[in-house]
């Protein structure tokens, strides 16, 4: 199992965006449930957030990403990166 960062970037009005905000909560909290959602949440500035899932190779996470309802509807841009974890806390994060 490898993971992956997804950074998303609103590009909507945010009239448009917010539509599609509980859907997304919802799709976030059915990733947590299959073990798939590592960590999310929103930029402070409001322009958008971070999601760390994991997966077995960049085209299933590149799947998991646009299924996203943010980004499915076409609201969010997103960036998707492999991530490699060297340290810190992993209490939530199983490494090897």
């Amino acid at each position: 199992m490898q993971y992956f960062v997804y950074w998303l970037q609103i590009v909507a009005q945010r009239s448009i965006y917010e539509r599609y905000l509980p859907a997304h909560m919802t799709y976030l909290r059915d990733l947590d449930a299959a073990d798939v959602l590592v960590l999310s949440g929103p930029f402070t500035d409001r322009t958008g957030g971070m999601i760390i899932i994991r997966a077995e190779t960049l085209d299933d996470a590149r799947a998991v990403v646009e299924a996203d309802p943010l980004v499915a509807s076409g609201v969010d841009r997103y960036e998707l990166r492999e991530w490699r974890i060297t340290g810190g806390q992993t209490d939530r994060i199983r490494v090897g």
